[in-house]
């Protein structure tokens, strides 16, 4: 089945993104510094890409949400946005992880490719995967975490086992000159373009395998936070 045009949605970092993706490839994109504003015009922001390319939300064959983890409040108000919007169009849902969709980016260097954003409080989200050949499913090296950069180096080191892998994202640039001091000529680098979630890639790896991506119940689904957020901590005390 063809779920195509697919829209995207990618708030894991202060960098908010918006996406409307074909089997022929990016249709249009909109990306803005703060996610927050971006989902809560998200409907508009969604019409206006489709305007621009003359097709209704009727004719959407999709919604796709990047499912964490990242900012607590980016990947909540996101997943409520998506959520809602395919409810209400009776269209699929797809939810891929943040760390794999950036990861995605940097698949043709067919090398391993660890994402790392920051978690704060010194601690950063990563996972890394080898996406192998192209069209190929992704081996997980390590699936996503919070770790120390310390943990984090050292994780990294096990993942590369003596082979060259690939670092990127924002939290790999907060952390470049300690990998690179822990693991040296191991970590390859990509240019930075490559550092930022883009809701575009988001829907070219759920368009290769939508099945793996599919939310079975859209009303249940929640974001992949890894560990709570403040909020909800203080809701639960």
């Amino acid at each position: 089945m063809d779920y195509s045009p697919l829209l995207c949605l990618d708030t894991s970092t202060p960098v908010g993104s918006v996406a409307l993706y074909s089997r022929s490839g990016l249709l249009a994109s909109f990306t803005r510094e703060s996610p927050r504003a971006h989902t809560e015009r998200f409907f508009s922001t969604a019409e206006s890409l489709l305007a621009d390319c003359g097709l209704t939300l009727a004719e959407l064959g999709g919604v796709a949400v990047a499912a964490g983890p990242g900012s607590f409040t980016g990947l909540r108000i996101a997943a409520s946005a998506a959520k809602t919007l395919a409810w209400v169009l009776e269209k699929p849902l797809f939810a891929a992880g943040s760390l794999k969709a950036l990861s995605f980016g940097a698949a043709a260097w067919r090398l391993p490719v660890c994402a790392v954003l920051d978690a704060g409080k010194e601690e950063f989200y990563a996972a890394c995967y080898d996406w192998g050949e192209p069209g190929s499913k992704a081996k997980e090296l390590f699936h996503p975490v919070a770790l120390s950069a310390e943990k984090l180096c050292t994780a990294l080191a096990d993942a590369a086992a003596g082979r060259p892998l690939i670092c990127l994202g924002p939290g790999f640039r907060k952390l470049r000159e300690k990998l690179l001091s822990a693991l040296g000529s191991l970590v390859k680098q990509v240019p930075e373009r490559f550092d930022l979630p883009d809701a575009a890639l988001l829907g070219e790896l759920v368009l290769n395998d939508p099945d793996e991506y599919r939310v079975k119940d859209i009303l249940t689904f929640e974001p992949f936070y890894v560990r709570l957020g403040q909020a909800e901590l203080r809701l639960k005390s």
